[in-house]
């Protein structure tokens, strides 16, 4: 195995990010991380700015809020989009398939870690640790190019340099 203090960001990423937009609802959301077999990934705006991240966990957060909690989440989405405070028996009637009404703007995490394409592998670890966090998103002149999970970096650790050599491959 490589040295792990040798070992950068680029040299194992993963070049394809699959984003979503925040507008998504929650369950457009839940049923694209089942499709695509991921727990996270960056959140884009409608003119493409990245705007967050969200994750697997913060659906299940959602889901585990209770009903006054939901009701008090469309109720932000509702006067966020229409400027005006929603009905009380609408405001109910939504509240009873959250799920649907309410985006993923409202579950995101606002700020995206990240590491340049040059960081070591044991400052993309302690960031992470230090974060409490599953994926870091790595950049290039502040565009993402690529996202590295904690697999990624125990796959490295447990020897599996077909990732490195493919990784090294592409560059």
């Amino acid at each position: 195995m490589n040295n792990p203090s040798t070992i950068q960001a680029k040299d194992i990423m993963h070049a394809e990010v699959l984003s979503v937009y925040e507008g998504w609802s929650i369950q457009r959301l839940a049923d694209f991380f089942m499709k695509h077999k991921i727990s996270g990934a960056p959140v884009i705006a409608s003119d493409h700015e990245l705007v967050g991240v969200v994750s697997v966990s913060d659906i299940f957060h959602f889901e585990n809020m209770d009903d006054e909690q939901k009701k008090s989440a469309l109720q932000t989405c509702y006067r966020d989009v229409a400027n005006t405070e929603p009905n009380v028996v609408d405001l109910e009637s939504w509240s009873k398939n959250a799920q649907y009404h309410c985006t993923v703007h409202q579950i995101m995490a606002p700020h995206v870690i990240s590491v340049a394409e040059t960081a070591a592998l044991p400052e993309i670890a302690a960031l992470m640790l230090e974060h409490g966090i599953h994926r870091v998103f790595v950049t290039r002149d502040n565009c993402i190019s690529g996202v590295i999970s904690t697999t990624n970096i125990l796959q490295v650790l447990a020897g599996e340099e077909t990732i490195l050599t493919a990784a090294s491959s592409a560059s």
